[in-house]
């Protein structure tokens, strides 16, 4: 029970986090501060977002114990859709379907169905100009 509150409440001041970073406008600082999120909540920035996406769940597997596994996933592919979300392509559709890929593989394995994450799995698809059968 500590253990699922501990959870949720990383959950909250990440979220918390994240947002504060999305409504800055200064460019400046936006990667000292995204670099300092990924530092706080999931790892060395320039090692989450440089993996792929196989590499980065065979790292989180190495990395994180079972129980906190999925919910650094979940940061992972809300860092890579926040940071996809300031920059220019190319770089913003590699971010973008990095993170529709992790979310895509939180979807099938997390035991909590989101409607948050179904929705911007969908936003991803739009910007990617992914259909339904793509």
């Amino acid at each position: 029970m500590l253990e699922r509150d501990y959870i949720m409440r990383l959950l909250q001041e990440f979220m918390k986090a994240l947002s504060r970073f999305l409504e800055k406008k200064e460019k400046d600082e936006d990667d000292a501060e995204l670099r300092d999120i990924y530092r706080q909540y999931v790892g060395d920035y320039a090692v989450w977002r440089n993996l792929s996406v196989e590499e980065a769940l065979q790292h989180a597997h190495d990395e994180w114990d079972e129980e906190h596994r999925m919910t650094r996933l979940k940061m992972l592919a809300e860092l890579l859709l926040a940071e996809a979300k300031t920059k220019d392509n190319p770089l913003r559709d590699m971010l973008l379907g990095k993170s529709y890929r992790l979310m895509d593989y939180i979807d099938q394995h997390d035991d909590t169905y989101s409607i948050s994450r179904k929705h911007k799995m969908n936003m991803i698809k739009t910007l990617l100009g992914i259909g339904d059968n793509g």
